[in-house]
């Protein structure tokens, strides 16, 4: 798998942004130009600067005129390989996803670091209005309260005028939302992509790494304001496709190595992983160890003969 990195960020500029926001770029992603066009258009007006980071697949690249950070895998990647990616490349304390046919409001980000600080929390997480065409992808807005809205509980939503989705109510069971911003610095440089058998995880990668920083005792906040909008087609989006998370998940639990561990990246600040792994201590770690040894090789190996890497 050869990796391509283009369009990177001067991490010596004294005004740097706080936060980087990653987006998988799927290349089989209908209306993708357009979607591309308009996300990034979104970043854009954040109030308060976020560093974008384009995550692209199976040789897909962007048009010339994405004047953003881009990396492009030679391989077909998931999704949560793509998020892995972005957490491995961001270049800030804080990161936050954010799909291709979502949008933020205007002040989003800024809301959004606020609490996670003022709180001191690993993780926050907001509300979002459910849409159901295209329309609002183009459309910029400011955040909005969520007694404008109403909360049903059917999933997958159904039609309905300002249906929240309920994550930064707390309505939802199960979910903080779409988007969720994060620090690295608790957080670490880590992100499910793989259960113990090495299948990939197809949907349940968010719940998972959601999951795990609360077993590991780490505060998740809810921010109870509408931050963004959500597109739900459940004939067109990969969390209602077919898989076998659940039973994967329920067999052999989630392999310690994540994609962001193959990746070959310069280690920029503290909360990049060690450079010498400490020893094994009993067989599941020596084998994890070993996973992640192999790819790292494959992938810096790739990385060193790439163009623009």
């Amino acid at each position: 798998m050869r990796v391509s990195s283009n369009n990177l960020p001067d991490t010596a500029a004294s005004d740097r942004p706080l936060v980087t926001v990653f987006c998988a770029v799927w290349h089989k992603q209908p209306n993708k130009l357009e979607l591309l066009r308009t996300h990034w258009e979104n970043l854009k007006q954040q109030t308060l600067p976020v560093e974008p980071c384009y995550i692209f697949d199976n040789g897909d690249t962007p048009p010339d005129w994405l004047d953003a950070p881009w990396h492009s895998f030679s391989e077909p990647l998931t999704i949560y390989q793509a998020w892995a990616a972005g957490v491995a490349f961001a270049q800030t304390r804080y990161v936050m996803n954010l799909n291709m046919d979502d949008r933020l409001a205007t002040d989003a980000a800024e809301l959004m670091l606020r609490d996670l600080r003022e709180q001191n929390a690993a993780l926050v997480a907001g509300e979002w209005l459910v849409c159901f065409d295209h329309a609002f992808q183009s459309q910029s807005f400011a955040s909005s309260h969520v007694a404008e809205t109403v909360f049903i509980s059917g999933w997958p939503p159904k039609p309905a005028e300002n249906l929240r989705l309920g994550s930064g109510t707390g309505e939802r069971i199960g979910t903080f939302g779409p988007a969720t911003m994060w620090d690295l610095e608790k957080t670490k440089r880590w992100y499910p992509t793989y259960f113990g058998n090495e299948a990939p995880i197809l949907s349940r990668g968010d719940s998972i790494f959601w999951q795990y920083l609360i077993r590991s005792n780490m505060k998740l906040t809810r921010l109870p304001q509408v931050i963004g909008r959500y597109y739900s087609s459940p004939d067109a989006q990969g969390e209602f496709r077919p898989h076998n998370d659940d039973e994967n998940l329920k067999q052999f639990g989630v392999h310690k190595v994540s994609f962001v561990h193959q990746i070959g990246v310069p280690r920029l600040d503290k909360t990049a992983a060690p450079a010498t792994p400490a020893a094994p201590r009993n067989a599941i770690e020596a084998q994890s160890q070993q996973l992640a040894a192999r790819y790292s090789a494959m992938l810096r190996g790739a990385q060193s003969a790439a163009p623009g890497s």
